[in-house]
């Protein structure tokens, strides 16, 4: 899973879910028992445990699926890229 998501991409939305719920990230960080380091690196840098993807799905009362709603299109086009160069190697 890793190498087909961006995992900025679901940094993005974790972020944005906190945003829109008006929280600092020391309140959510204390809140789900994530130091506020660990808290800022998931924001920037995101992350692909599901397990990690999971604690803030059940934290802000929606799916996992949409927290990864913007990988989606980022796995289409990685995978498109990927059956391009398949295609091209075959025509040579």
């Amino acid at each position: 899973m890793s190498n087909l998501i961006d995992s900025r991409l679901i940094g993005k939305s974790i972020k944005a879910l906190r945003l829109a719920a008006h929280l600092t990230q020391d309140v959510l960080a204390d809140d789900i028992g994530y130091s506020t380091r660990n808290l800022r690196r998931i924001e920037t840098d995101g992350t692909t445990s599901i397990d990690v993807i999971n604690t803030f799905a059940d934290y802000f009362n929606v799916s996992a699926i949409d927290i990864l709603n913007g990988c989606f299109l980022f796995i289409k086009i990685h995978i498109c890229a990927l059956l391009i160069a398949r295609v091209n190697s075959y025509k040579k």
